[in-house]
């Protein structure tokens, strides 16, 4: 994932250049190719009869397997533009709803562990805000659980930040803080940023070794369940501090207090449908088997295997 984000920093960057501009359905496309091929056990759908007016979603993540439960996330993707901000975040919600992510995070229910989150793409030329690095200060870099700065930090580089998550709950405080403010201010990058991580660390924010600041995980270390992680993840970025609470608990992110019964058991019909069919191209049979967003990405946990005694 962090290789993907690095691969959209780029995209982003150079469609800065006249007449070269990408947009988030494009970028997301690009994206979720990529991932299907390098992921194993990660399915991608496509379908261009949705629901996407009324959850606010571009696409959704269901992570799991039948017998732990299913994990939701609608992500709502936003590209930064020229200025430097994220100025569509103004674009309007379904039917009364102000904003977008204000229906995005009406169809979202943490108690139900259905998270809505927006992945914000980036990338532009080193230098843009200081010289010598891609970040973008005095934006607050979440990216290192040993607090080291953005300069010294051995866990991430900016450009993982070219898929940048955050709860959209915090989104929306951090929108309609500034609601009367001109777009410059309200949407301006280092606001969001600075309650952000890359995007892969919703699904296993490294923990800080000192003994191994060089390598992103202790090759020993006992990661748990990984549903029950991601799980704690999801509640600590949605509702338990954030992108700073993620990093500051990162140690026991396994340990974090969930809910298991809160997870879906009976999924939707699409997403029954989908994992009966190929990945790729997915066509309704009927109404309610229309998805709830443009893209459905399914990560199904495999069956332990036994081991063999000897």
């Amino acid at each position: 994932m962090d290789t993907a984000a690095i691969d959209t920093w780029g995209r982003i960057e150079f469609g800065r250049l006249p007449g070269r501009r990408f947009d988030e359905a494009s970028v997301t496309d690009n994206l979720l190719f990529t991932l299907q091929n390098q992921v194993p056990g990660l399915l991608t759908y496509q379908s261009s009869q949705v629901q996407e007016r009324d959850s606010g979603a571009d696409w959704e993540w269901w992570i799991g397997d039948d017998q732990a439960g299913w994990l939701c996330l609608r992500i709502q993707a936003k590209r930064v533009y020229e200025d430097n901000t994220y100025r569509m975040l103004k674009h309007r919600g379904a039917g009364e709803d102000a904003f977008q992510y204000d229906t995005l995070i009406k169809g979202c229910n943490p108690d139900q562990a259905r998270y809505a989150f927006h992945v914000f793409y980036n990338g532009w030329p080193e230098g843009t805000f200081e010289e010598g690095t891609y970040w973008a200060p005095p934006a607050r870099w979440n990216a290192c659980p040993g607090l080291s700065s953005y300069k010294d930090c051995k866990h991430a580089e900016p450009r993982h930040y070219g898929c940048a998550i955050i709860s959209s709950s915090d989104v929306k405080k951090l929108s309609d803080s500034d609601i009367t403010a001109p777009a410059a201010g309200r949407f301006r990058v280092q606001k969001y940023l600075s309650a952000a991580v890359p995007w892969s660390y919703a699904f296993g924010f490294p923990p800080w070794d000192p003994k191994r600041e060089g390598k992103r995980w202790h090759p020993k270390l006992d990661r748990g369940d990984w549903v029950d992680r991601v799980h704690g993840t999801l509640e600590v970025l949605t509702r338990r501090g954030g992108a700073r609470g993620a990093r500051d608990a990162s140690g026991h992110l396994g340990e974090i207090p969930i809910d298991r019964d809160q997870r879906t058991f009976e999924l939707p019909s699409y997403v029954e449908a989908m994992r009966r069919s190929t990945p790729g191209r997915f066509e309704p049979a009927s109404e309610d088997e229309a998805p709830a967003a443009p893209q459905t990405v399914i990560v199904e946990r495999k069956p332990k295997r036994a081991r063999k005694r000897k």
